[in-house]
């Protein structure tokens, strides 16, 4: 084998070892619970959510993402529910989480945020849209999944009156109900 082949081999194993060695540390939780190091299994990392719309729009969605791509933040008490599916995404933000419990998301009162785009954003409607509407948001469980950092997030949510966000596409508002949400969130405070 030729020495430079052998050199660029030696220095690529190091490497791995340094980097295998550095761990990173997501800080203090204040949620005390204890956590499980071994590795996940693919269900672990899914996340699940479905809605149905009706008004301006009349159907049922279902969005299924292999990887954890929510977030929690204890730290800042929100969490952000982001997944994406075939065109379709669900976008749900929320300030002022303290646990499992019932939630009023009004983006005057706490800066909670409820967006839904079809067709990848072409058509849309958004929380902010309307300074008076509200949603319900109930987290039903937090409980870890299994892995390091990663949490499941399970509850419900619902919106009366969801206006368009669409400026190309304005389309009619749509009253949202049935909306679950089973989700592996990564945990980063």
């Amino acid at each position: 084998m030729p020495i430079h082949l052998t050199r660029w081999l030696a220095c690529l194993s190091l490497l791995v070892v340094l980097v295998a060695g550095c761990g990173t540390s997501a800080g203090p939780r204040t949620v005390s619970r204890a956590t499980s190091t071994s590795a996940a299994s693919p269900r672990e990392q899914e996340s699940t959510t479905s809605f149905t719309l009706t008004g301006g729009m009349n159907a049922n969605y279902t969005l299924n993402a292999a990887l954890p791509t929510s977030k929690l933040r204890h730290g800042h008490r929100e969490f952000t529910i982001d997944i994406v599916s075939a065109g379709v995404s669900l976008f749900i933000v929320f300030y002022g989480y303290q646990g499992p419990g019932s939630y009023t998301l009004t983006n005057a009162a706490n800066g909670g945020d409820v967006h839904i785009g079809l067709q990848n954003g072409e058509r849309s409607w958004d929380l902010f849209m309307q300074p008076t509407a509200s949603c319900s948001l109930n987290v039903a469980s937090e409980t870890p999944a299994g892995s390091a950092g990663v949490d499941r997030l399970r509850g419900s949510f619902a919106c009366p009156r969801l206006f368009s966000s669409s400026p190309a596409h304005p389309q009619q508002p749509v009253t949202l109900t049935r909306g679950s949400f089973d989700l592996a969130i990564i945990v980063e405070s």
